[in-house]
């Protein structure tokens, strides 16, 4: 009978919506519970840089102690501006650094965005076997954005000039720009000195490959560079 068709049909929507609602809710609280989860609970097996001293807190709000007095900040907040996603204000900050910025993870990818400061040189002893240096890089503006079939960025990063040691040899730097932007589908970085063509450009693509041009000036700025060239690689990651 046509009513009891009707009454069938609407039965079975019901009970499809109310599955689809139980199962948001449940994957809502597995969220929920991952975000408020001790980050000693959820590290516990995995093997952290030497550089990450110590965690405190949850994937929600928390910190992060570095070698070198350095600690890394974030609080976090559901976003429902366009997709749902979780946005956490970032701060990376030391006796000689401070940088600010906004990251955005959700169901497009990961946004890094706003981030400006400065960084100090103390942060390369965060990197073994990195060369010392005396200038502090100016962050300006920076964005980095790795989405499902695209990846870009923006802004850049200036350092005035400095000296820079490493195993007893010092070498004089020039002032540098790092500038951040697209190329195509993939983000680029190009390091110059201002107002010169670039001396090194690095494409990210999102096919996870990096794309490394070494041009032939870069050995008047550091040295250990080989003069031929320009020098092309290509790594994946």
């Amino acid at each position: 009978m046509p009513g009891t068709s009707t009454t069938r049909r609407g039965g079975v929507l019901f009970g499809l919506g109310l599955s689809v609602l139980t199962l948001c809710l449940l994957g809502a609280m597995l969220v929920a519970l991952a975000l408020n989860a001790p980050l000693s609970l959820l590290t516990h097996s995995l093997r952290l840089p030497p550089s990450v001293e110590a965690l405190h807190g949850s994937l929600w709000r928390g910190r992060a102690t570095l070698a070198g007095g350095y600690r890394v900040r974030w609080d976090s907040a559901v976003s429902f501006a366009g997709l749902p996603h979780l946005a956490s204000d970032i701060v990376l900050e030391g006796s000689d650094t401070r940088v600010t910025g906004v990251l955005r993870a959700g169901p497009r990818g990961a946004i890094l965005t706003q981030a400006a400061g400065r960084a100090g040189p103390g942060l390369a002893g965060l990197v073994e076997g990195a060369w010392l240096c005396d200038m502090t890089a100016r962050v300006s503006d920076v964005r980095l954005a790795w989405r499902w079939r695209s990846a870009s960025a923006g802004g850049e990063i200036t350092t005035p000039a400095g000296q820079c040691t490493k195993d007893g040899r010092t070498q004089a730097i020039p002032p540098l720009v790092l500038t951040l932007g697209e190329a195509g589908r993939d983000a680029r970085m190009t390091l110059a000195e201002p107002g010169d063509p670039p001396m090194a450009q690095v494409v990210i693509r999102r096919a996870r490959e990096l794309d490394i041009t070494i041009e032939p000036r870069a050995a008047d700025v550091f040295p250990v560079l080989p003069r031929s060239g320009p020098i092309a690689l290509q790594l994946p990651f």
